[in-house]
């Protein structure tokens, strides 16, 4: 008996002191994109406080800072989430060990290769886009093995990422500069979208059980229904048919009333308690708050801007960062209902680099490139700390002992 406790021990102690790092995709998924986010973002400062840096010949500045948060960030938090929620929608195990490590590595290779001096054009938009194709394999095969139709429509949007990626590095090979910029803002629709579909799914859920005292969200059938169609009506004028100004608009609106019928049913008060409940909800509310600029962009082109800054910074910043706190727990193991209490400020930091990021603007009370710079700084703030706290936590196996 006594032998049999002491090998139980020293399995536990070996499974807790061991590292799990390759086990599930989320682990160095949503490690590399909260250093990415870090070291990203501080590159993007460096250079507008006038850094110059070698490399960079294929993009200018701005292309760059752009593609990074889309296909750089944005698309390895995807692959994160896809390759370990697909596991549990198929039960098919997904990408892990050696594969994934190359996986990573395919990632890691594309973000380096454009500050490698002399690399031919060719090179870098082939290492570009082997992650997003690899990732179209990975995401495939589990759920046609699985034969899994309800998430087949997973497949045909990381294949599309995969060829705005594309379509983006060879406009830019042929100088078809505002091709490259019209793509580069359908890939960043195209992720809103995948935010809002997860949403449907999930934020309702999420949203009641994640408080004390579980409460009914309401779902509008109609609603669920119907978005989706608007969206991507939304997407092809304002992307391909933005000069007609009263269709933009009227679309818009009612993309902002859809929205806000979808946050009125998940809303509760409690939700003021739970920062991973309030943290998703904001997110959504900036991202409706995006719909409210694209209507306004349509007469105030210069508007667009500020509706591209709230759907990255602020809702796509806020939903992922939420996300992959959330995620993070529950595939290890841990109380959803204790986080880490760093998370409340990682999230307002958030919140507050976006409120400076998209209004400090309209003001004029400072320069242009302060307002970047401060916006920046709270960014790589909420990013560094959500890391430090983080990192046990990707790299250690779970904490109930099972795999994952």
């Amino acid at each position: 008996m006594n032998i049999s406790i002491k090998k139980t021990a020293r399995k536990a102690i070996t499974q807790t002191n061991s590292l799990a790092l390759w086990q599930l995709g989320f682990r160095p998924g949503f490690l590399l994109a909260s250093v990415y986010a870090i070291i990203s973002m501080l590159f993007w400062l460096m250079v507008q406080q006038g850094w110059s840096f070698s490399g960079l010949e294929h993009y200018t500045i701005n292309y760059w800072h752009a593609h990074e948060m889309i296909f750089g960030y944005g698309l390895l938090v995807i692959a994160g989430f896809l390759l370990t929620a697909i596991k549990n929608w198929t039960g098919v195990q997904t990408l892990q060990g050696k594969g994934l490590m190359l996986f990573m590595l395919c990632w890691l290779l594309a973000r380096v290769s454009v500050f490698v001096p002399d690399i031919p054009v060719i090179g870098l938009i082939a290492l570009d886009c082997l992650f997003p194709l690899l990732l179209v394999y990975f995401v495939a095969n589990p759920l046609l093995v699985a034969g899994n139709k309800r998430n087949y429509k997973m497949i045909f949007i990381v294949a599309v990422m995969a060829l705005l990626n594309l379509g983006f590095h060879l406009s830019l090979f042929w100088k078809k500069n505002f091709l490259a910029s019209q793509l580069l803002l359908l890939a960043l629709m195209l992720v809103i979208l995948l935010i809002c579909v997860m949403a449907g799914r999930i934020f309702a859920m999420f949203s009641q059980n994640g408080v004390e005292h579980r409460y009914q969200a309401i779902v509008y059938p109609k609603v669920e229904q119907f978005l989706p169609i608007t969206i991507i009506l939304l997407v092809v004028t304002w992307v391909f048919f933005a000069e007609y100004k009263w269709l933009l608009c009227l679309l818009a609106t009612i993309n902002v009333f859809l929205h806000g019928l979808r946050l009125f049913g998940w809303y509760n008060v409690q939700i003021w308690k739970k920062p991973l409940v309030w943290v998703l909800h904001i997110g959504y509310v900036l991202l409706t708050l995006g719909f409210v600029f694209i209507a306004f962009s349509a007469f105030v082109p210069a508007i667009k801007y500020l509706a591209i800054h709230v759907f990255t910074v602020g809702a796509f910043g806020l939903i992922t960062l939420g996300m992959m706190a959330r995620v993070s727990l529950g595939h290890t193991g841990r109380n959803l209902h204790q986080p880490p209490r760093i998370l409340f400020y990682c999230f307002f930091l958030l919140v507050i680099s976006t409120l400076l990021r998209v209004f400090l603007p309209l003001f004029n009370v400072i320069p242009y490139s302060q307002v970047i710079l401060l916006s920046g700084l709270l960014w790589i703030l909420a990013f560094g700390l959500f890391f430090v706290r983080y990192l046990p936590v990707w790299l250690k196996p779970r904490i109930d002992g099972k795999p994952g």
